[in-house]
């Protein structure tokens, strides 16, 4: 039998109305008597899951959902209700093929971008589920998306490693390579996977699946120094083709043709690409004595040097050719090299650090550009002050390794978004600080992994992967600090506190206090309460001369003790500030910020005369401050000398008005007036101020009300003269003032 559509569409109405207002029971009810009525409709039934699952009551809410997704099989949102309430009651495999289900269907009504956040679902909730790897896969593939079409081919790589399914696992990093054949991720999986012959792609079962990728050229490998050298020969070679003769300098012999210059670059070349060094070189020499300004001429005879051991003569050439953009990485580079085989530790470490700047600020945000410059000349400095040697040598070593690998360039720009990553939190880090140690890229990707953990909720793998690379590199800083951000993710904020805190202490014994500053103000947002960080993190802003970041961490700190009611730390800490201030932006007006607390301190003690010699400090630095002159007119009257709360008063009215602001002397006076009506000498003084901005009624008004509060007060003779000063100003009813006027001279007091 039909039920009642008016009562459902009513019952309906009330039960998303109080789902709505999380009155889940009535919900409930109000569902359950639309269901009465017509008890297959799945909005009811949704209605009703979602209502029970708001009132915790998962378990009853789960078979209505389905139900209801039972008979709407083509609703995806009755999908991912379901789905939504198996990742509640903890099954999790359910849920993700509810997701996948939702997936589908948002498929089949082509609202593709819907079905990529279910799979996303699925893969959330298990990220073992295949078929929601694969269709990622598929998008990411279909959208030119390389970066992340590799991450899918990594993740189902290790699926199918895992399950002991090695071909399948070694097909996927062939596909992934022909993506991005120098991927470093995909190569090591490759590694681990330990095949012994070349896998034959595209032949397998999952061939299928994947569509037939072009892999991309690969880049000319080489470090800097091959790649200036290919440049240079380019460069030379198009000399000899321009009409133009090259620039020259001013000659040292006679001058050369552009025929002779032309034809001695060409022999040069020659002979440089067949190995006779000796006679590419008496070909640049020549060019060079006569006149000749080519920076690739330069850069080339230096190599040629080099390759001869002829290091001083090498090194006058790259110090040339080092002023030209185009060779100027390769320069350093080879200088570098130079300086080493001298055995000239301390300057190839200079130009060698120059080579890491140069590729780092590449790779970094303009706003991040000077903070990164601080960073490597804080390194140079730790260096040249320590004079370690060895460590130097290692570092070079590590260097030269890692820009003479083959597609260094990714390698680098890899590292960046894991460095990136991780100083979320503060500056920019260096590349150099994970080149420090050998074996530093495997290390990058041990750290790019556990941040991909943590991004997937995965803390306790994240860490387990961070105790591996701890143990490649247990000095490694940067490590530390991913281990203490993976702390924070889980919940350990004092485990966290004390790594960054720890961490900061080295950085600062290592002389790098950019990166020291930057974990100190870490520790001091997740623990704003944390007094050692926050003294230790004055004084070394002290010392590298942050004046003004020293002292607003001052008066951080000062609060702190403040809001912890230990008064007499407070004003410590404040009065320590009040030494440093003078030394601060005079714009920030640091030496009144912190006597205003100090004040406030001694206002709250009840230690009048010593909070009014601060407030008078005050007034005397900044004459404008009316909190201070306002709290002096307080004290004044406390300590029984209204005299000096008027001569307060005035000379605030007096600074204002000498600074064109009448209007705001005017404001004050009306306030205060407001405050206290009966107060003659404010009445008097506000009278005046009217007078003076040429408001004559207002000035009338003031002086009426004035001269009544005189005679109130038995003050006759100040009456008579407030009178006449009115009559002076012509009020309309004068003749009543002047009548007044007659009485009080004749010693009669109006009634």
């Amino acid at each position: 039998m039909a039920g009642n559509r008016a009562v459902y569409e009513d019952a309906l109405r009330q039960g998303a109305a109080r789902a709505w207002e999380q009155r889940w029971e009535e919900a409930i009810a109000a569902y359950q008597q639309a269901l009465a009525e017509f008890p297959d409709e799945p909005d009811a039934l949704s209605g009703l899951g979602l209502a029970l699952a708001g009132a915790g009551r998962v378990e009853e809410a789960l078979p209505v959902l389905q139900r209801a997704a039972d008979l709407a099989q083509e609703n995806p949102v009755l999908r991912e209700q379901v789905a939504q309430v198996l990742e509640r009651l903890g099954r999790l495999e359910e849920a993700a093929q509810s997701y996948l289900q939702a997936a589908d269907l948002y498929l089949h009504q082509q609202a593709s971008g819907l079905a990529v956040e279910r799979w996303k679902d699925a893969l959330r909730v298990d990220p073992s589920c295949i078929p929601a790897h694969v269709n990622l896969l598929r998008v990411y593939v279909g959208q030119g998306k390389h970066h992340e079409a590799i991450s899918e081919y990594l993740a189902l790589a290790t699926l199918y490693r895992d399950r002991g399914e090695t071909e399948k696992a070694m097909e996927l990093c062939q596909y992934a390579l022909k993506l991005d054949p120098r991927h470093p991720d995909v190569l090591a999986l490759l590694d681990a996977l330990r095949y012994g012959v070349p896998t034959t792609v595209g032949t397998g079962p999952l061939a299928e699946l994947f569509p037939e990728e072009r892999p991309e050229a690969p880049s000319e490998g080489g470090n800097p120094v091959e790649t200036a050298r290919r440049a240079a020969l380019a460069q030379l070679a198009e000399v000899v083709f321009e009409e133009a003769p090259p620039h020259t300098g001013p000659l040292i012999l006679r001058p050369l043709s552009k025929r002779e210059i032309d034809t001695l670059i060409s022999r040069g070349i020659d002979a440089q690409e067949r190995g006779d060094i000796d006679e590419a070189i008496a070909c640049y020499e020549e060019v060079l004595r006569g006149g000749v300004i080519e920076p690739a001429v330069n850069f080339n005879l230096g190599l040629l040097y080099q390759q001869k051991l002829q290091f001083e003569e090498a090194i006058a050439q790259f110090q040339q050719s080092v002023s030209s953009p185009q060779y100027r990485l390769g320069s350093f580079f080879a200088l570098g090299e130079c300086y080493r085989a001298l055995g000239r530790i301390d300057e190839a470490l200079t130009h060698f650090l120059e080579v890491l700047k140069i590729v780092d600020l590449s790779t970094v945000r303009q706003d991040q550009a000077d903070d990164l410059i601080r960073l490597y000349d804080e390194l140079a400095h730790t260096y040249a002050a320590r004079g370690e040697r060895e460590q130097a040598v290692e570092f070079i070593n590590t260097l030269i390794s890692f820009l003479s690998a083959k597609g260094w360039e990714d390698k680098v720009l890899q590292a960046r978004q894991r460095l990136d990553l991780l100083s979320r939190e503060g500056p920019v880090m260096s590349l150099a600080e994970m080149l420090t140690v050998p074996g530093s890229e495997r290390v990058i990707q041990s750290i790019g992994l556990a941040q991909e953990y943590l991004r997937r909720n995965m803390p306790r793998a994240a860490m387990d992967e961070l105790m591996i690379a701890l143990e490649r590199a247990p000095a490694l800083l940067p490590v530390h600090r991913q281990i203490g951000e993976t702390l924070v993710a889980m919940g350990r904020t004092e485990q966290a506190v004390g790594k960054f805190l720890a961490i900061a202490d080295t950085y600062r014994v290592r002389g790098n206090f950019s990166q020291a500053v930057a974990m100190y103000e870490r520790v001091l947002r997740l623990a704003p309460m944390n007094i050692t960080a926050r003294l230790k993190l004055i004084d070394l802003l002290v010392s590298l001369g942050e004046i003004d970041r020293a002292l607003e961490h001052y008066l951080a700190l000062g609060d702190a003790y403040y809001q912890m009611a230990q008064l007499d730390q407070a004003r410590e800490k404040y009065n320590e500030a009040l030494q440093l201030a003078p030394r601060g932006s005079p714009e920030r007006r640091w030496e009144v910020k912190f006597l205003h607390r100090i004040g406030d301190i001694d206002l709250q003690r009840v230690e009048w005369r010593r909070a009014m010699s601060v407030y008078e400090r005050i007034r005397d630095l900044a004459p404008d401050d009316e909190k201070a002159r306002f709290t002096l007119m307080d004290l004044y009257e406390r300590m029984g000398r209204p005299d000096r709360a008027l001569a307060e008063l005035d000379g605030l009215l007096q600074h204002y008005m000498q600074a064109g602001k009448a209007q705001k002397a005017v404001s004050i006076l009306e306030k205060l007036v407001q405050e206290k009506p009966d107060g003659i000498p404010l009445r008097a003084r506000l009278a005046q101020l009217y007078l003076n901005t040429g408001r004559r009624e207002d000035a009338l008004r003031e002086l009426d009300i004035l001269g009544d509060l005189q005679l109130q007060a038995g003050k006759v003779k100040d009456a008579i003269a407030t009178v006449q000063v009115i009559l002076r100003l012509r009020p309309p009813n004068a003749e009543a003032y002047r009548q007044l006027l007659e009485q009080l001279q004749a010693g009669q007091i109006p009634g």
